[in-house]
This record gives structure tokens, C-alpha cells and sequence, in this order.
């Protein structure tokens, strides 16, 4: 076989294992645009717990935070969560489906911070956390409505 022959056939064989390699790797996950949709968009979906809440194109909340990869991520969704959460503690003491939601909200973060990359999103789950503790004038069913939203919200949030 000639040397020309040779080239072509390596520069081709090498081709396919670049174009083969290039659709192996796979970009990282970005964050759903519907993560960051309106407070209001947020609550409804959140009218679904305690089974899977799903935001309008599917998405999870727990994979609203496994997604976030840059500071910028975690701060939008620290802003679009933590209004939520604070509307929903402001009705929770006393309303046990405001509780159940509240819960189901951080128990979802607290789910997606665990599969976040390196820890990175610790802090909002923590901050969710904060945020979910009802005070000492809760009722008992709210206290107990809470609890269920975050096991509801850890396991399919």
C-alpha cells in the first residue's frame, strides 16, 4: 500500500475517534429555566406535595439545586427559594398546608444538596432549613405537617 494510502486511513481512523470521543462527553446539567420562575409559579407547583412536586416543564426542585454549578446559580436560587420559604413560614405557624409545603420545599433542597458537585449548594439547604423552623407558637399539626413536607421532600422532591 502506498504512503498516501496510510495517511488517509490514519488521519481517517483518528477522525471517527475524535468525533466518537466528542459525543462521549457530555456538557454538565444546567439549571432548568423553570427553577427560576415566579414565586407564584413556584407555589402552585407546590400545591402537589406531599407528592412529587414538578415545575411546569418537569422539572424536580431537588434537581433545581444538583444542577447549580456557579455561585450566580445558588444566589438566583437562594432568591427565587428563600421568598417562597418566607411566604409560606408566615401562614405555616399556623396553617398546617402552608407547614406541609414549607417542609416539602427544604426537605427538596436538602435532596438536591446532596447531589450537588463538591458540597456547593450546603449552604442554601441550610439556609432553607433555617427558614423551615416554626417557632415556639406552632400548633401541633403544623409542627407535624412540617415534618412530613421534609421527609416528602427529601425522598421525591
Amino acid at each position: 500500500m502506498a504512503p498516501l494510502g496510510i495517511a488517509t486511513r490514519v488521519l481517517g481512523i483518528l477522525a471517527v475517534a475524535l468525533l466518537l470521543a466528542g459525543c462521549a462527553k457530555q456538557e454538565p446539567d444546567r439549571v432548568p429555566v423553570a427553577c427560576f420562575g415566579s414565586p407564584a409559579e413556584l407555589m402552585t407547583a407546590l400545591r402537589q406535595a406531599p407528592g412529587p412536586v414538578v415545575l411546569g416543564d418537569g422539572t424536580r426542585l431537588s434537581r433545581c439545586v444538583s444542577t447549580a454549578r456557579t455561585d450566580g446559580d445558588l444566589q438566583s436560587l437562594g432568591l427565587s427559594f428563600g421568598r417562597l420559604a418566607d411566604a409560606l413560614r408566615a401562614r405555616a405557624q399556623a396553617d398546617p398546608g402552608a407547614a406541609l409545603q414549607l417542609g416539602y420545599l427544604a426537605g427538596a433542597v436538602r435532596a438536591g444538596a446532596r447531589g450537588a458537585a463538591d458540597g456547593i449548594a450546603d449552604q442554601l439547604a441550610r439556609r432553607l432549613e433555617q427558614l423551615a423552623a416554626l417557632g415556639p407558637g406552632a400548633s401541633a399539626a403544623a409542627t407535624a405537617a412540617l415534618a412530613r413536607g421534609l421527609r416528602a421532600g427529601e425522598a421525591g422532591g
